[in-house]
């Protein structure tokens, strides 16, 4: 991995920190819609089913090489990935409704919206994510690729 990848911004979550609040898919959806609608956030929270204390979180995470990316018919493509910020976005007036990259992601991180006909996904605010900057406990966290990598070669070592 280049130095310049490793020092791109990442979101993390820290599941042990989260409240469930749902202060971050609030401003998300407020910040792209202009309206508190958690259907309509970049970003998802969900109540663990093994435990009720506790929540997982769904993001995007921006790939280097991105699937959904790759999985986009169109030409030129709906789906770019920046290669100074690394952010992945998707270009509404592109995007065929053609769901490709739901399926693709992984984590099944695009969302379609049946009345737009189109897919959207995070797109990072515009660098200043709303979802980390309003997490009132701290378990969205915006840090360097490097540090995320370092965060999770930690957890996997306990």
């Amino acid at each position: 991995m280049s130095d310049d990848f490793l020092k791109q911004k990442v979101l993390v979550y820290n599941p042990e920190k989260c409240s469930g609040c749902y202060y971050c898919m609030i401003s998300c959806s407020f910040y792209h819609f202009e309206e508190a609608d958690l259907d309509k956030a970049y970003i998802r929270i969900y109540p663990d089913a093994n435990d009720p204390t506790s929540f997982i979180n769904a993001h995007c995470t921006h790939c280097e090489h991105p699937i959904c990316e790759a999985a986009c018919p169109t030409e030129p493509k709906a789906i770019k990935r920046d290669p100074d910020t690394g952010i992945v976005t998707i270009d509404r007036l592109r995007c065929i409704g053609c769901k490709s990259c739901n399926f693709a992601c992984p984590i099944s991180v695009p969302i379609f919206e049946k009345a737009l006909g189109i897919s959207y996904k995070c797109d990072f605010c515009d660098g200043d994510p709303r979802c980390a900057k309003y997490c009132s406990t701290g378990a969205l966290q915006v840090v360097s690729r490097k540090e995320a990598k370092e965060t999770m070669e930690a957890k996997s070592d306990e």
